[in-house]
């Protein structure tokens, strides 16, 4: 056997902890690229020059004076030759047989090379690279040859499924397979007659944060005991401050920024709900799979969220938590007034949310899924095919 590569384009953000668990959790050797093609970084260390396979050449070159060397760097960095050429040497250095590449952008960048090397591609989907229209336009070409060659694609929901089929990839290639929540989810345990709240997820606009928000300010007037935390980071968060202020219920909001799941989970358990309010946007980003929203089913809370993408089918409306429509802001505020003055029927349905979680989405069988594409990719022979042509 060889070694797995794992393309992953950036450092994983503190909320893609599914990343991490691809590195960690998969079998047999494995070596992980960072950054974007043709930029990749291996241990820190950028790849150009360091895996290409004229090493008496770059020795020779580092005697010239820096001016010179730096010429000869912007040169090399325009050859679509020397890219295959360092991508070869690093590959043939760690025995690289198949690629995972996650997210389908590094998928689609990384498809010229692994074809012309004859390796074995598969391709982790996990939200924006198969929904956000204006990041997609200019993939659209690269996506067809990707689709084309990639032994198989993993898609995290089934809606998600059904638009990479509308762009064009082969069905029988594409394998659904939600994530998985931590087992140490499962020790959570939730303090149902808190009235507190909580949601976690970054502050972008799928997430709709400010939708949350509107709906709490709603159920204050019914429930003014009730407490949010609000668990995250990103472009919307001053807004969400600002409105929290304007509306002037900063006293029963809590904004903690991003944490890691040890910093989380003594949050989940002061709570007694978990909420989210995911939309589609109308540029077409939608959510892949929220993996806050098993963690927390996990967790045994019941979550109130919208019918949308991978949350329409990992939340069952009236028995693991609640769904309304998308925007429904009413809806929403009326189902947290109804939780949080029932903590019997939150520990009912946070149970339930944990069973349904541990049968269905337990992180075992992601892994193993993943696993399972991965070695028939490796052994469909594509290598010696890529040889013999």
């Amino acid at each position: 056997m060889g070694t797995t590569c794992i393309i992953r384009g950036h450092k994983p953000l503190i909320s893609e902890t599914f990343l991490d668990a691809h590195a960690n959790r998969l079998s047999g050797e494995k070596v992980v690229l960072q950054n974007y093609f043709p930029e990749y970084t291996h241990n820190g260390r950028a790849l150009r020059y360091f895996y290409s396979r004229r090493p008496k050449l770059r020795k020779l070159l580092r005697l010239l004076p820096v001016f010179l060397y730096d010429k000869w760097v912007s040169a090399h960095e325009q050859s679509d030759a020397r890219t295959l050429d360092f991508m070869t040497g690093f590959f043939e250095k760690h025995n690289v047989d198949v690629i995972l590449a996650e997210y389908g952008f590094n998928g689609a960048d990384i498809t010229p090379v692994a074809k012309e090397l004859g390796i074995p591609l598969v391709v982790h989907f996990h939200g924006h690279d198969a929904h956000r229209q204006p990041d997609l336009e200019p993939y659209r070409d690269r996506y067809a040859a990707m689709f084309a060659y990639a032994d198989a694609m993993v898609s995290v929901s089934h809606f998600m499924t059904e638009t990479l089929i509308a762009m064009g990839a082969d069905p029988e290639k594409i394998t659904y397979n939600p994530y998985g929540a931590r087992e140490y989810f499962y020790d959570v345990r939730p303090s149902y007659d808190s009235c507190t709240l909580v949601a976690i997820g970054r502050f972008a606009d799928i997430k709709a944060p400010y939708l949350t928000l509107m709906a709490f300010r709603d159920v204050l007037v019914e429930v003014p005991q009730a407490r949010l935390i609000m668990i995250g980071d990103g472009p919307l968060l001053e807004t969400c401050k600002s409105l929290a202020a304007t509306w002037e219920i900063e006293d029963s909001v809590t904004f903690t920024g991003a944490l890691t799941h040890d910093e989380a989970l003594p949050l989940l358990n002061q709570a007694c709900a978990f909420v989210q309010h995911s939309v589609t946007t109308s540029y077409g980003d939608a959510e892949g799979m929220p993996n806050s929203i098993l963690e927390a089913g996990a967790a045994a809370l019941p979550v109130i969220s919208t019918r949308h993408a991978g949350i329409a089918t990992s939340v069952i409306d009236g028995t693991t938590g609640f769904l309304v429509e998308e925007r429904d802001v009413d809806g929403m505020a009326n189902r947290m007034a109804e939780l949080l003055k029932d903590p019997v029927c939150c520990r009912t349905m946070g149970q339930a949310a944990r069973d349904h979680v541990r049968q269905n989405y337990n992180i075992g069988q992601h892994i193993g899924r993943l696993q399972q594409l991965i070695d028939k990719a490796r052994n469909s022979g594509r290598r010696l095919e890529g040889a013999q042509s």
